[in-house]
């Protein structure tokens, strides 16, 4: 596992990763270019994991849509098929790290979220159906004439800090729907999507 994960504690886990490997190394420095324009395009993430799948939007730490590369502080909304947060539709991450890291022969990107407050509602609770101490990890790396994307979620607990008790409930059902099948599917979709070639 990359050191770069964090460990697991308590609550759920899962783990999701899909990998290609080149003829030789040019070729996968090539398409690597392409596999980190679709990594950093968050806006797009649904186009690659797949229209049935969760929305994705970037925005700043306002809450302002944004079309730019993602750092750290960065906002992303998620936006769940069928059970939507009763706050906007949202639920709402903060970037934690934002980390490139290039050497001879490997590089790679790494995005680590936590579940945060809805910053245009002016309140201080977390708006999401996991807790704050979950995380998701997104890695994509190149070694050699191998690409891998690979997601991590790690310590998924229900929030149940909402005041409103169909959002506590709703929390529940959703990240206990994503511990047991949802999340696997997501991240399976997403790793395969941004590793795919352009022409399929």
């Amino acid at each position: 596992m990359d050191p770069k994960i964090p460990p697991q504690f308590d609550g759920a886990q899962s783990d999701a990763s899909s990998e290609m490997v080149f003829a030789n190394e040019a070729a996968a420095i090539e398409h690597f270019k392409l596999v980190r324009k679709r990594f950093l395009d968050i806006n797009s993430w649904e186009l690659f994991a797949g229209i049935e799948k969760a929305e994705f939007s970037l925005r700043d730490e306002n809450g302002k849509l944004s079309l730019l590369q993602p750092k750290v502080n960065d906002l992303i909304t998620v936006k769940v098929p069928l059970l939507h947060n009763s706050e906007g539709g949202y639920d709402w991450v903060r970037i934690e790290k934002f980390e490139e890291e290039y050497q001879p022969g490997f590089e790679s990107v790494f995005i680590q979220v936590r579940p945060t407050y809805n910053p245009l509602l002016g309140g201080k609770t977390t708006t999401h159906f996991l807790d704050s101490q979950a995380t998701s990890n997104f890695l994509i790396k190149r070694e050699g004439s191998k690409i891998s994307a690979e997601v991590h979620a790690r310590n998924e607990i229900p929030n149940t800090d909402d005041e409103k008790l169909m959002e506590k409930v709703r929390n529940k059902i959703v990240a206990l729907g994503g511990m047991l099948f949802g999340s696997k599917m997501q991240w399976d979709g997403l790793t395969n999507g941004l590793l795919k070639n352009e022409d399929k």
